[in-house]
């Protein structure tokens, strides 16, 4: 997908969801509109990117007009005269996948999965939002529990001085120790790290 070129009539489109026909800029049903550009322009209720939002929705004329909430023949007058209801347009514009809320320029939703802008694959299902939860509350118990086990390491290794006695071989166990999980959560740390910045960009 194409990156959004947000223009200042989309920008005033998602401040103020109630845009006034007559505003909207005349343009054509070009084919070289990216799609994203096209549902753009849908959500600022361009009359007419009716029919390519139809076609994006692949909705029939039917499920069309079921979907704005009016009849086959109200949907098939809009049609034909170019003059569509603003708020289907823009719903349409949101069916076809279009996210209009703030801070998510450019996100798009297919197929029940979100795409970044510029993505066409990797999508994010819902699922994966529940798993970027559990993976944060892991790393932030891991970098606690890290930064625990650092602080013991370095306390047994500031007793190793030379004028200090002969390390007891328990404590040099538990040295041992404590530096193998540190090592070992530092792993976890980077994979659960990895693994949230792939589900983060597909």
């Amino acid at each position: 997908m194409a990156r959004v070129r947000a223009s200042s009539k989309t920008t005033k489109a998602r401040v103020n969801l109630a845009v006034d026909p007559a505003l909207c800029v005349k343009l054509s049903s070009a084919s070289d509109w990216s799609e994203s550009e096209l549902r753009a322009e849908g959500f600022a209720a361009n009359p007419t990117t009716l029919g390519a939002l139809q076609l994006a929705c692949r909705f029939t004329d039917a499920e069309a007009a079921a979907a704005c909430c009016v009849s086959l023949r109200t949907w098939q007058r809009w049609r034909a005269t170019g003059q569509p209801d603003p708020t289907a347009v823009r719903l349409l514009a949101v069916l076809a996948g279009f996210v209009p809320w703030v801070g998510w320029d450019g996100w798009e939703v297919h197929n029940g999965y979100l795409f970044p802008p510029g993505y066409r694959r990797g999508g994010i299902p819902p699922g994966e939002f529940f798993a970027l939860v559990f993976y944060r509350q892991q790393v932030s118990e891991y970098q606690r529990l890290n930064a625990q086990l650092r602080a013991k390491l370095a306390a047994l290794e500031a007793q190793q001085t030379p004028s200090a006695p002969a390390v007891d071989p328990a404590i040099r166990s538990q040295l041992q120790a404590l530096a193998v999980q540190v090592q070992s959560l530092g792993g976890e740390l980077a994979a659960l790290g990895a693994r949230l910045e792939g589900a983060a960009h597909g």
